[in-house]
């Protein structure tokens, strides 16, 4: 498997839209891995750009999706399904979907689009989204720690702390023989998914990183829990000796820019994504 990160920030960006902080206009001046688009995924089962509908996994549709199509080649016409993590507008610009339809698409894909989430973003897909079965497009609710098929890979949702509103996921994906851990818009795991995660190895964690350097643990994470988050899991049989443990979901808040921070991270023999990275699982 290979993952590809299309955006790597929070939902206001970095530079975030209407900032001029330090951390914003230090990006801006440095460009290049420092500009950050909102946080979206995607695996491919083989190479990247390649595969059927059935092969490619997409996490996540913000509102910089069209964004990542211009400059990081995705093919959402050539995708046949995606995960959604929460109902967050950061997370989820259901509109979006409309345009698979009629002269929006022409040819329209012959295949069916599935998207995967939980109650609340069903919500805002069927109020938001319109030609909704002519588009070939297809909503299933999911449920914590009921795996299920997405085309060729195997994905089970776990429980995030995040939204005490809703039942926010992270999501564990196997293919092949690998598994990763796509964990984002989380603070540090609830205790029943340490103990669902407990004794399965992982081949790549990605983890929350929102505040960069400085803990939180509640909502979001920061380095210092992060590093909690892989003792706790190399505690439980979780990790291996070549697991890639990779930061991700970064906010100009308490903003470190990449360079400063991938060292930061290397100290702990932890990785930075940066948008249109890609990881080999």
């Amino acid at each position: 498997m290979k993952l590809q990160y299309l955006g790597t920030a929070s939902a206001e960006g970095w530079p975030s839209l209407f900032c001029n902080c330090k951390q914003c206009e230090t990006a801006r001046l440095l460009g290049r891995r420092n500009i950050r688009t909102r946080a979206q995924a995607v695996l491919y089962a083989e190479a990247v750009g390649t595969g059927s509908p059935d092969d490619i996994l997409l996490i996540d549709l913000p509102p910089d999706t069209y964004m990542h199509v211009l400059h990081h080649g995705l093919r959402l016409d050539r995708i046949g399904h995606m995960l959604i993590t929460y109902s967050y507008p950061g997370k989820f610009t259901p509109g979006e979907l409309s345009y698979r339809y009629g002269a929006f698409a022409n040819p329209m894909p012959n295949f069916t689009f599935n998207v995967y989430g939980n109650e609340a973003t069903e919500v805002r897909y069927k109020n938001e989204v319109t030609y909704r079965p002519e588009s070939g497009i297809e909503y299933h609710v999911v449920e914590s720690f009921r795996p299920f098929e997405a085309g060729v890979f195997t994905v089970t949702p776990l429980p995030a702390f995040h939204d005490k509103n809703e039942e926010c996921f992270i999501y564990m994906i196997e293919h092949s023989g690998k598994r990763m851990l796509y964990a984002h818009d989380t603070g540090i795991f609830p205790k029943e998914t340490f103990e669902y995660i407990s004794g399965k190895f992982f081949d790549l964690v990605s983890l929350d990183c929102t505040y960069c350097t400085t803990s939180e643990g509640v909502y979001h994470m920061g380095l210092p829990d992060a590093e909690n988050v892989k003792r706790r899991m190399d505690a439980i049989g979780c990790l291996k000796p070549k697991t890639k443990i990779v930061l991700n979901h970064f906010s100009h808040t308490n903003g470190t820019c990449y360079d400063a921070l991938n060292e930061i991270a290397a100290e702990h023999d932890m990785e930075v994504s940066y948008d249109g990275g890609v990881w080999d699982i």
